[in-house]
């Protein structure tokens, strides 16, 4: 029999202090790392961009947009793997196009500082200060591209009820929602609406209608405080009811689309 643990039971293993120093040096380390690489790719990419004549607030930029994208094309490869564990094929699981441009970005880097004491900075090559303006307006082309495809997939994954576009299945909007309540009151209304209620009342009103006094959808409304179409559909159907009863037309008015004047707004 297995004894109870004493309580508050805490089913987790104790944690070992030695695995939590290990990660907390090396990732330690790492970071140190990161920190030391990035400032020597900074010095280097900011003595390039100097010979490449740019002026020395752009020449101090230039570095950091060139590790910023870096950055944001990872970022955005790392939010896009985890919307993808649940896919089978392990390609499927890989977003190859941020991880592209996070490839040739960090290739880029390396490549000009591991090989820039072998090109000539004075003066530099043209392949080189081409290099050097022509790569901000590329990589401000591909993040703003990154981010755009960071909201179409955020909206992909709404919920409906926070926008009007098609969302979860069984998550209407409140449009929606608003409508489905109309249609149930409307059916709801049809199915319960007694045979001698409203129409009764109608069929006795249309009775007393003359030519110089024809029955109109307001009246009808009035009467039986049904919504404005309702009453002008009801009223249309018992017309032609009656007309057909008759063999005739209804005294006063035709029995026509313009017999009886729609509601400005039905509701």
């Amino acid at each position: 029999m297995t004894p109870e643990c004493p309580a508050p039971c805490d089913p987790r293993p104790a944690r070992d202090w030695t695995d939590a120093a290990i990660e907390w040096a090396s990732g330690t380390t790492a970071v140190a790392m990161f920190a030391y690489g990035v400032s020597l790719s900074y010095s280097v990419l900011h003595r390039i961009a100097l010979a490449a004549g740019l002026p020395s607030w752009a020449a101090r930029l230039w570095p950091l947009g060139f590790e910023a994208f870096m950055a944001s094309a990872a970022l955005n490869a790392l939010a896009d793997q985890r919307q993808r564990h649940h896919l089978s094929a392990w390609w499927q699981r890989v977003p190859w196009y941020p991880w592209a441009l996070t490839a040739l970005t960090a290739g880029g880097s390396i490549l000009l500082n591991w090989f820039h004491p072998a090109i000539p900075l004075d003066p530099p090559p043209g392949w080189l200060v081409s290099l050097v303006y022509g790569l901000p307006p590329l990589a401000a082309v591909f993040a703003w591209h990154l981010f755009l495809q960071r909201l179409a997939h955020r909206r992909q994954h709404e919920p409906a009820s926070h926008y009007g576009g098609p969302g979860l299945a069984g998550q209407d909007g409140p449009e929606d929602e608003q409508d489905e309540q109309d249609s149930a009151s409307a059916h709801r209304a049809a199915v319960r609406e007694p045979a001698g209620d409203p129409r009764a009342r109608i069929r006795a009103l249309l009775a007393t209608e003359t030519p110089e006094a024809p029955v109109g959808w307001q009246q009808v409304q009035a009467l039986t405080g049904l919504s404005r179409s309702r009453a002008y559909a009801l009223l249309r159907q018992e017309r032609a009811a009656r007309a057909s009863g008759n063999g005739q037309q209804p005294s006063g008015r035709a029995t026509s689309g313009a017999s009886v004047p729609a509601p400005s707004s039905p509701e």
